[in-house]
């Protein structure tokens, strides 16, 4: 089977990995079932690998975690997920919490007797058609709607028996038992005006109840892991350069003394749209005393070794791009991808199962472009060129963000584009992680020096391969579709055909509408309605939208509450009332991550219509 859109239901995904049973691998694997009268669907099953797959569940299972004598998960029950436990022994899985919010986390304690759970208890939300009231933000966010007014809690459960432990004001984000067992790490926002500007505090909590609160206050912390020596090791910034601050790797000592370990760009921010779940990328002790996490480095996510000194090295090898990780009695295991294959499970380099072979068909790697901008930065990117000797249309694709980037990560969809005949080029300019603090901060000038190094790449590309400067077309989401709209409104006769997909066109009611529309729009660009006004009209690209002469596609979701669904219906009406050849491609009830986790038949609804659009104009 060659690269068309119907690939995309054939694909096996793997997430989740954590030690399981024997220090075997334990994970979830998701396949999509396709039934009669019925819309396709992802399936999620926990496996166990011991030199061949092994089905653990066949009913929906996720978040799996092992500890003594149960296998823990959670599953969904009416709508909401409850946690589940799966005996060693034999036997069907038992239901052990029966909130009627559902339970949102769990960790298992280190003596296997007690679960924290995170959850909102029996707070019933109102029903759709019934109204509500809000005194506080954010009121909804994406991919679950409105939000409940119930702050979330933290529930302690033990010898059959769950009650509530800690109750804060604000939502508590992030919970890990103490290495001792004796109490718990969390954190939570301070006020309302910490959790507007994403900034937390960490606290301890013991058995019996008593919080205390330990550091923070000035921006966000996570990755959260308890130090054999009593310690903490966890990931913090305090927003001193803007939106594109990266983290840095901390160790508190028992004593409250603070050591800076690592600084990079912490966790996996490659692109890919052939993943489904998560997986562990946050810090973890390893059996040697060195703290492991991911950090995403030139294009690759890989593992970094750190000592509680502070002597940091990286430990996987770039040829692959890790998605989790864990430690199965003494031996690492990875869920790794490459720009060729999505995830599989590896072990020291050697690749112990791909549930996409004889599936996914053999696909070219991007060919490795270096474009050197004139102030002396080095601009990395790739291109992929179709079958025959050209010279081919090209397409200039723009990742989200802007804080992420392209790497050594599968993107099917560009591997579509190539094998419907158009080349792709696509790079990481300025404001993308993995270079550096100062490359990854844009520093409010956004449609400034990211345009600069994305036309740059783009004319060094044309001149070094087989392209078409005459055919060139322009796409991306999210950020990437932000500049879409930028660049053909900067550049009105530069491109044929262009598709701006879940994009921002106007500052200002993006302020208020999107899920993180206030504090993200200050810590990107320093401004808000009532101070620098002018500010959000100047980098809104509707301010140029009299431009526009490129024939555009606009995709957006009804339920995107990241980049809502008015940034795609204004651009178009815009566009359709100048004159501009335009299509608005309207998805009901997906979010933001339809691209990436959308129903499967609307995610190929979405390609298709890419594909049909650069036929067209392309």
């Amino acid at each position: 089977m060659g690269v068309t859109t119907d690939l995309l239901y054939q694909l096996r995904f793997l997430s989740d990995l954590t030690e399981g049973p024997g220090g075997q691998p334990l994970f979830v694997y998701t396949d999509i079932e396709r039934l009669e009268k019925e819309p396709p669907r992802y399936r999620s099953r926990l496996v166990t690998w011991d030199g061949s797959l092994r089905f653990l569940t066949q009913g929906e299972a996720k978040a799996p975690f092992w500890r003594g004598g149960y296998i823990y998960f959670t599953r969904k029950v009416d709508k909401a997920s409850q946690l589940f436990r799966l005996p060693l022994s034999g036997g069907e899985a038992e239901q052990i919490t029966q909130f009627k919010a559902g339970v949102e986390g769990y960790k298992v304690s280190p003596d296997g007797h007690r679960l924290a759970l995170l959850t909102r208890g029996d707070y019933e939300a109102p029903k759709p058609d019934e109204p509500r009231t809000y005194e506080t933000w954010p009121f909804k966010f994406d991919a679950r709607g409105l939000l409940p007014g119930q702050p979330r809690e933290l529930w302690l459960w033990e010898n059959g028996e769950a009650r509530p432990l800690a109750q804060l004001a604000q939502d508590i984000e992030e919970v890990v038992w103490d290495a001792m067992g004796n109490g718990l790490y969390l954190t939570a926002s301070g006020s309302p005006q910490e959790r507007w500007a994403w900034i937390q505090r960490a606290y301890h909590v013991g058995l019996d109840g008593q919080v205390e609160e330990l550091f923070g206050g000035v921006g966000p912390i996570g990755g959260l892991e308890p130090t054999p020596d009593g310690g903490l090791v966890y990931l913090a910034h305090s927003w001193e350069r803007g939106g594109g601050t990266e983290s840095k790797l901390y160790y508190r000592g028992r004593d409250g003394t603070v050591r800076l370990l690592a600084e990079g760009s912490f966790l996996n921010s490659v692109n890919s749209d052939m993943r489904m779940g998560v997986g562990v990328q946050t810090p973890k002790m390893g059996p040697d005393g060195r703290v492991y996490v991911v950090v995403t480095h030139q294009g690759v996510a890989r593992l970094l070794a750190v000592t509680l000194e502070g002597q940091a090295k990286l430990f996987s090898p770039a040829e692959f791009n890790i998605l989790g990780f864990a430690f199965c009695g003494n031996d690492l295991y990875t869920l790794s991808e490459n720009f060729t294959h999505g995830a599989r499970l590896t072990r020291r380099g050697e690749v112990l199962f791909d549930p996409n072979a004889g599936v996914l068909p053999e696909l070219p790697t991007p060919q490795e472009v270096r474009y050197v901008a004139p102030e002396g930065h080095s601009v990395q990117g790739w291109v992929l060129l179709p079958e025959g000797d050209g010279p081919h249309p090209v397409i200039l694709y723009i990742h989200g963000g802007p804080h992420t980037a392209f790497g050594n990560a599968p993107m099917l969809q560009l591997q579509l584009f190539r094998a419907a005949g158009f080349a792709v080029a696509f790079c990481n300019p300025r404001g993308s992680t993995g270079y550096g603090q100062d490359y990854t901060e844009l520093g409010k000038r956004w449609g400034d020096i990211d345009e600069k190094d994305l036309l740059g790449f783009l004319d060094y590309v044309l001149a070094q391969f087989p392209l078409e400067p005459s055919r060139v077309a322009v796409a991306g989401g999210s950020y990437g579709g932000f500049m879409t709209n930028w660049l053909t409104a900067s550049h009105p006769e530069r491109f044929k055909a262009a598709v701006t997909d879940r994009s921002i066109c106007n500052w200002t009611s993006f302020f208020g509408a999107s899920d993180i529309g206030p504090r993200f729009t200050y810590l990107q660009l320093g401004a808000k309605p009532w101070e620098n006004p002018e500010v959000l009209w100047q980098k809104s690209p509707l301010s140029l939208a009299h431009r526009v002469q490129t024939p555009t596609l606009v995709v957006h979701s009804e339920q995107d509450h990241r980049c809502p669904i008015d940034q795609g219906e204004t651009w178009y009406t815009v566009l359709l009332q100048k004159g501009v050849p335009t299509r608005f491609f309207r998805c009901p009830e997906e979010g933001h991550e339809l691209s990436r986790a959308g129903r499967p038949d609307r995610r190929i609804a979405r390609l298709n219509a890419y594909l049909e659009w650069f036929r067209t104009y392309l």
